[in-house]
């Protein structure tokens, strides 16, 4: 939301018995990350269940969608957290203004809140991804359901909202090598990057699968709107989106205006100036893992990126995701990790 005030959810106690994790908030406030108390009413459930977004410091909101636990939204105006009503279901979120606020949760509605309830509005395919440019300018994206264009899994699919209506958009056809045609073929959920009218994003990779189930085509490709028609490209055009990274995509939302002209992340490993060179980034210092202490095992950690965003005004972002040790026996641990990059650190 700014360089001094962003808010995270994360697992605890991050060193010593981390089999008995629980779910907290973290508010940054602009030299440290502090545990804050959860919303009214908030029961603890897996942090896979969570959803946190926000459009301002006064205007944040904290959702939970899970089978077993139920739908739950709260919403924080900047001095204390009030639970709201819950939309139908949450896979993604684009939160526009404290009365205006887009959810969608991998079927064929979506739910906005208006400031005061929730209302469904039907979709013309399944979304599973939003980004919102403004109150009738919303994106959505999903993948068909059973096989279109030669794509045994799904194809790619975006829609739009214009203040009215939402419609499913024309995209150009995704198609891979000749030499692939025979492999099952599939398009992972495309992750969207809206920072203005005229310069929308989708981005994903297309995967071959072989009869053994094992990947044997990997290729990420992007789709760019530019106020008029839709593009097939290379993410490698977009400055200041991210490429798939892992098992998703990763994606930087507000990089445009005060973030005009800066660097970008793409990855754990690599950035991108902006004039297009890719550099490598140095790994952050080792994390202490089970004792409690950085062991010899625990310098072989990893980062592993789920999201990153940049901090508005600077030429900085933050980081989420997890450290993780594997193959090292009693050694090994996975957890959470905020970090942040600076591609000009002082000196």
């Amino acid at each position: 939301m700014s360089a001094h005030d962003a808010w995270a959810v994360a697992l605890t106690p991050v060193v010593g018995n981390v089999d008995k994790q629980q779910v907290t908030l973290l508010r940054y406030d602009g030299s440290s990350w502090r545990p804050q108390t959860l919303p009214p009413g908030m029961e603890a459930a897996p942090i896979a269940e969570y959803r946190l977004e926000a459009s301002s410091p006064r205007d944040v909101w904290l959702f939970r969608s899970g089978p077993n636990t139920g739908m739950y939204a709260a919403h924080f105006d900047g001095t204390r957290w009030q639970q709201t009503p819950a939309p139908g279901g949450v896979s993604d979120v684009a939160v526009l203004g404290p009365a205006d606020v887009w959810a969608v949760g991998e079927s064929t509605t979506a739910w906005h809140w208006d400031g005061s309830r929730w209302t469904s509005v039907p979709l013309p395919a399944r979304a599973v991804q939003l980004a919102g440019v403004a109150g009738d300018d919303v994106w959505a994206s999903g993948l068909t359901t059973g096989e279109e264009d030669g794509l045994t899994y799904g194809a790619p699919m975006v829609l739009h909202w214009d203040g009215e209506t939402w419609k499913r958009e024309q995209l150009p056809t995704v198609e891979p090598p000749s030499a692939h045609r025979s492999n099952s073929m599939g398009a992972s959920p495309m992750a969207l990057y809206a920072p203005a009218a005229d310069d929308v994003w989708a981005i994903s990779r297309l995967v071959g699968e072989d009869d053994n189930g094992d990947a044997v085509y990997i290729a990420p490709f992007a789709f760019h709107w530019n106020g008029t028609s839709w593009s097939k490209t290379s993410p490698d055009a977009c400055r200041r989106c991210g490429i798939p990274a892992g098992d998703g995509i990763v994606t930087a939302d507000g990089m445009e205006g005060d973030n005009a002209g800066s660097s970008m992340l793409l990855s754990s490993v690599h950035d991108r100036s902006p004039h297009g060179r890719p550099r490598t980034i140095g790994s952050p210092p080792a994390a202490a893992g089970r004792s409690g202490k950085v062991t010899g095992a625990d310098r072989k950690q990893k980062l592993r990126l789920l999201e990153i965003t940049a901090i508005p005004g600077t030429d900085r972002v933050w980081g989420v995701g997890s450290v993780n040790v594997e193959a090292h026996g009693d050694a090994n641990f996975s957890r959470g990790a905020i970090v942040q990059y600076d591609p000009h650190p002082r000196d």
